[in-house]
């Protein structure tokens, strides 16, 4: 696998789970327990629908076929999106979300390693 597929299959996985979290937290939207936990899950969605979008635009880029990032994010099947089986999964209680929450970042950064010793003229610096 070269250097620009490993970065595009990592933007790729990143994007993913980020787009997949913040759906599930969109199920979160006039459900929270109380009225500043709904606002603040709804803003953490759209926060994480646009830096999905980033990373599907930059996984375009570096991918180097012309799909934009409504391509990548949304004419795949099921079984093409490499997003971490814990960002799909149900709400269930309050308590369950926010330690997915809290577990997914951890996820992200820990598959990074893979491609930390790529040439930075591949990275956005």
């Amino acid at each position: 696998m070269s250097d620009k597929d490993t970065l595009f299959t990592y933007l790729l996985r990143l994007a993913d789970d980020h787009l997949i979290l913040s759906q599930r937290l969109g199920e979160w939207c006039g459900e929270g327990p109380t009225l500043e936990e709904d606002l603040a899950l709804t803003n953490i969605a759209v926060d994480l629908i646009g830096q999905a979008r980033a990373l599907f635009a930059y996984a375009g880029e570096v991918e180097g076929k012309g799909r934009d990032e409504d391509q990548l994010a949304f004419t795949r099947y099921e079984h093409d999106y490499l997003n971490a089986l814990i960002a799909e999964q149900p709400n269930g209680d309050f308590a369950r979300t926010i330690v997915r929450q809290f577990l997914c970042p951890r996820s992200w950064f820990r598959s990074g390693a893979r491609w930390r010793n790529l040439p930075t003229k591949l990275l956005p610096l």
